[in-house]
Parts: structure tokens; sequence; C-alpha cells
């Protein structure tokens, strides 16, 4: 019997070190290894103007977090504007419902819907989280949406009415019902949108950088929407301008995380059946590299690299950066 424990021990070992060996390669193939792709064709860009609003200020409210002690962590949550003419909550993360929203699909859709968006729910509620930083959720102006997916628009459930800005081809995505079956929206959620025939939000033929159309909210300069179409038909991102100097460009699902658009790579294997259009959001990897490119000091954001915000937000989440100070 003594003799034959130290064999079992030893080939315990060596199950446990195939897993291990196993588990990291399938990681690798799902989430790290990804092909570069194509260049973006040339465009001209157009370089903004930008004064620097006094009482501008950027938050960063994370509600939820994964392997946040290593480099490719991810999060979710709201990038907060405080400015003079209102505020604006870009994004909301997860619904503090997550769990019961999710129970009635079918089983590979909830398991899916689970181990994905769903590790990332809220760990604080969202209003708990503004008052955190001195928001009365209550006072917010308005909400945008990068994209109607769940894990950027069930915030709203937990927060009082405000007006949500969204697109007609949003509102069209967001309330077809092929769409909600495969629980990439919320019923509930879609309930909180502006209807089909009233769209919030829509582009003028401005160029604004490397895009051809663009949205000035604030009519000043500050936040400025550009479409990122192809991770759903109405993606957008979200200029905010705090000075010349200090810009942050918040992309959405557009890539993962900063590799996307350093490196012109496309999602991982393990989210690549999220993009509604493969070939077009693959195009808008490309733009957003010839971008980084062109204008080096601009801080472009993925909502779920969470690295990205890290360099942005020296002082983590919950904390706001200015034109004149961090805190």
């Amino acid at each position: 019997m003594p003799e034959r424990r130290p064999r079992l021990l030893k080939r315990l070992a060596l199950i446990l070190l195939t897993l291990v060996i196993v588990a990291a390669a399938a990681l690798y193939v799902l989430y790290f290894r990804r092909t570069p792709l194509p260049a973006a064709a040339p465009h001209a860009r157009v370089v903004p103007a930008i004064s620097t609003i006094p009482g501008i200020a950027a938050c960063w409210v994370e509600t939820g977090k994964t392997f946040s002690r290593f480099s490719f962590g991810s999060t979710a949550g709201s990038v907060l504007v405080r400015d003079p003419a209102g505020d604006l909550l870009i994004d909301t993360g997860n619904s503090s419902h997550f769990d019961d929203e999710i129970r009635g699909f079918p089983f590979g859709t909830w398991l899916k819907l689970k181990s994905l968006a769903g590790e990332l729910k809220p760990e604080s509620p969202l209003p708990q989280l503004l008052r955190q930083i001195g928001e009365d959720p209550a006072k917010l102006r308005w909400a945008i949406l990068s994209h109607v997916h769940l894990d950027h628009s069930g915030g709203l459930m937990d927060l009082p009415p405000l007006p949500v800005l969204l697109t007609r081809e949003e509102l069209q995505f967001a309330n077809d019902p092929s769409v909600q079956a495969r629980g990439y929206v919320i019923a509930a959620h879609v309930q909180k949108f502006p209807s089909v025939a009233a769209p919030t939000l829509q582009f003028n033929p401005v160029p604004y950088e490397t895009f051809d159309e663009s949205a000035d909210l604030y009519k000043d300069g500050s936040v400025v929407v550009v479409p990122l179409r192809g991770h759903t038909p109405g993606s957008v991102g979200i200029f905010v301008n705090l000075s010349p100097e200090r810009r942050m460009f918040y992309v959405g699902d557009a890539v993962d995380d900063e590799r996307g658009f350093e490196e012109r790579v496309g999602k991982s294997m393990i989210l690549l059946d999220s993009d509604n259009a493969g070939k077009v959001a693959d195009q808008i990897v490309g733009r957003l590299n010839d971008l980084h490119e062109k204008v080096p000091g601009l801080a472009i954001i993925p909502a779920h690299g969470r690295s990205a915000y890290k360099k942005f937000f020296p002082g983590g989440p919950q904390s706001c950066v200015s034109n004149q100070y961090t805190r």
C-alpha cells in the first residue's frame, strides 16, 4: 500500500499538469491568438479645434471586473462626463438584475451569457457608485450607449428615467426579435430606449479626425460622437476632450482591448460571433489603428480594456480627471 501512494500522487500530478497545459493552450487559442488585419485605406485627418472648457471632467465608474491583477484584465461600467451644461453617462454596464434577466433563455444561450457578460456583473448598483463620486443619478442630463448589448445598457434598469441617445439603425437592431432571442439585447432594456420612430442621435456630414460624420453633443467640441458601425449596426465612438492635450476616445466593443488598435487585430475567437457584421467590424479596427498612429497622444479606450482605463485614470476606478487635475 505505501508503494502505491507515490505512484498515485505522480499520476494525479501528471493529470493536473496536463489539464493546466490544455487550459493554457485553449486560452491562447480562444483569446490571445489573433491575426493582424489588413491596414485601413488611406484617409485624410481633419484636425479638430479644441478649446479647454472650464468645469468639464471625466470619471471612471467601474461596476464589474475580471482578472484585475493582470494586463489582460477586463472591466465594465461607465464613463461619467461632468459638464456645466449637464452631465452625460457613457454606457452603463450590466444590470444588477442580470441573473433574473437571462433566466428564461435556453440553456446554451444562458450558459454563454452567464460565462461571458455574467462575469462582469455589478459589484454594486450603478447609482450607488455614482453617489460615491458625488453624482446625483437623478440629475443626469443624458446617457449615451456605445451600443445596445446587455452589458452596456443594463445599468439603465437601476437608474431613474433619463434620455438615452441612440441612432435609428441601433434602435432597429435593438427591436429585432432575432437579436433579442440570441440574448444580445434584453427586451426589458429596450423599454428604456426611445422608439424607433424617434431616434435621439443623428450624424451630420461634418468630418472629425478620420471620420466623415459626427455629432457634437454640447455644440462646443467637448464631446463628439462618430459612427463605428460593425459590432452592431449603430455602434458609436465618443470623443471626450478635456483639453487639447488630454483627450479620450471611448470605442465600446469595436476592439476587445488595446491590442486591437495597437496591433490591428480583431476580436478573439471566443467573442467573434458578437460582431453583427464581421467584415465591417474588421475595417473599423483598421481605422482605429490608423487613428492611433496619426494621433498617438489620443487615449483610445475599449469598453472592457481595463489597462487603457488605468492609464487615463491613474486614480483607478471611481476617480476623475479634468483639464486641471486628477483625483
